[in-house]
């Protein structure tokens, strides 16, 4: 049986950052979580050195 390959990610965020990013979230009604992947995608894509698998 192969192991799942998604990994938590933990960040200190200031709590009124927070608030205003899943509000930004809901009214694109998106959970955070998929706007911070779709982030990290794009992020690695624009800066990374390796390709993504």
């Amino acid at each position: 049986m192969e192991a799942p390959k998604d990994k938590l990610f933990t960040a200190k965020v200031d709590e009124n950052l927070l608030k205003a990013f899943k509000h930004a979230c809901d009214n694109q009604d998106t959970t955070a979580s998929q706007a911070i992947r779709a982030f990290m995608r794009d992020y690695v894509k624009k800066h990374g050195q390796a390709k993504l698998l």
